[in-house]
């Protein structure tokens, strides 16, 4: 079999049985072990291939930080502190219309700063604020949507898992990682305030202020919810300034972040003890998820360099290397569209050890490329045909995907338009901050 046909076949293996709907990491894990065998002709070279790098990748330090992130994240769902910082936004804006919808992103926002996953923040969302949003006059479909765009959110919003996955395959300090995407975070829930503004749907003869029906609403906040709200925001607070400080490093705040969250919960009797059970069995899933999805892309990844296929891709786009603004384009348009149809962490673990030749090539800062790259896949996590977040919300919040996909494109379109075109003219707004740790 001719080289070129084996990189066909494999490719072919990979997208069939990610079609038949089997996971990314057995894509992963069958396509490579396949690749190697035939472009090895047998199986002796395979067992030591497939140890040394499962060995390896299992035992670098910085994959040993997704657990302690999911632990706080997982201990504050289970606390309920999500519905606080709902009702307390709720208080805060005075139930209208237009705040409400603000105080529904930047409450996505605190929740990707907890959680990992935008699929999880998405569902949550749709189901706490899209009801209280279709009562002050959005339509139903369009409150979905609103709780998808937030829920999205936890892709760019740190500590995301998908920054220390991609710190490790790089090698980029995942705490400038963290720093770095603070700005373009900032300017990306900005820009959904203005889509909020342009693209709202509003139910025919709803009066601001107050329900559907005219009902004026109860939304005192007890000394129950200001605790909780305060306590977020201090773990948050304690959490990224002690990275941007110097004081620890990104293990040492997860492991800070884990243990305030347990004590926190507890303090506040807010989780028992078959609760922190719970927390810490999810951890453990979502971590093994994890860990298989980056194994099997280690073993396609030595598959790629037998094969040299990102040689050959950078052989390709050479023409394009004296002109990084147009290379840089291409290579977020493919991110963005793989951003469509995967999760986050598997887009990542994918297209990085393809894509990283090339930008070495291009001498092009990682960890900004870092940050825009997963501006891109949150993005991508809202349009069709696979926007994750919105399969996530419209299933949570009961509604047909099509409307929640036709209200959430228009935050998508601009927000890769307008935070994309900042961070390549001014790419500052990422590397500054952690040029000053």
């Amino acid at each position: 079999m001719s080289q070129v046909v084996i990189i066909w076949f494999v490719l072919g293996w990979f997208l069939a049985f990610l079609v038949l709907g089997q996971a990314v990491a057995s894509c992963l894990l069958g396509a490579g072990i396949v690749g190697i065998v035939l472009w090895t002709d047998g199986f002796r070279v395979l067992s030591g291939i497939i140890g040394g790098d499962v060995f390896y990748t299992t035992s670098t330090y910085s994959l040993s930080i997704i657990p302690l992130y999911l632990l706080m994240a997982q201990m504050l769902v289970r606390g309920g502190v999500i519905l606080d910082l709902f009702r307390v936004g709720h208080r805060i804006v005075g139930y209208r219309r237009y705040p409400l919808g603000v105080a529904t992103l930047i409450t996505g926002g605190m929740l990707g700063a907890v959680s990992g996953s935008a699929s999880a923040s998405s569902a949550a969302l749709a189901s706490l604020a899209g009801p209280e949003l279709e009562r002050v006059g959005y339509t139903r479909a369009f409150s979905v949507s609103l709780a998808a765009v937030s829920g999205s959110l936890s892709a760019i919003i740190p500590p995301s898992i998908v920054f220390i996955i991609y710190g490790s395959l790089t090698l980029v300090p995942i705490g400038h990682m963290f720093i770095g995407a603070l700005g373009p975070a900032l300017v990306c829930i900005l820009v959904y305030m203005l889509c909020l503004r342009l693209f709202a749907r509003v139910q025919p003869g709803a009066v601001d202020g107050m329900k559907a029906g005219g009902e004026a609403v109860d939304d005192r906040v007890t000394g129950r919810t200001l605790t909780a709200t305060g306590f977020v925001v201090f773990l948050m607070v304690t959490v990224f300034g002690t990275i941007y400080g110097g004081i620890v490093t990104v293990g040492e705040a997860g492991a800070l972040g884990a243990f305030l969250s347990v004590v926190g919960m507890f303090a506040m009797r807010r989780v028992t003890l078959a609760g922190f059970g719970e927390a810490l069995a999810e951890s453990v899933k979502v971590t093994a998820m994890l860990m298989m999805l980056v194994i099997g892309a280690q073993i396609f990844a030595r598959f790629l360099s037998f094969s040299r296929v990102p040689r050959m891709l950078l052989e390709v786009t050479e023409p394009l290397l004296a002109q990084p603004s147009l290379l840089i384009a291409l290579l977020l348009a493919i991110i963005f569209v793989a951003g469509m149809f995967l999760e986050s962490a598997a887009v990542i673990v994918l297209m990085v050890p393809i894509l990283m030749p090339i930008i070495d090539a291009a001498q092009i800062d990682p960890l900004w490329f870092g940050v825009m790259a997963m501006l891109m896949i949150s993005v991508g996590l809202l349009t069709p045909p696979v926007g994750l977040a919105v399969y996530a919300a419209a299933a949570a919040g009961k509604v047909p995907v099509g409307p929640v996909f036709r209200g959430a494109f228009p935050f998508a379109l601009l927000a890769a338009l307008v935070c994309g075109l900042v961070m390549i003219l001014l790419p500052g707004i990422v590397t500054w901050l952690p040029g000053l740790m």
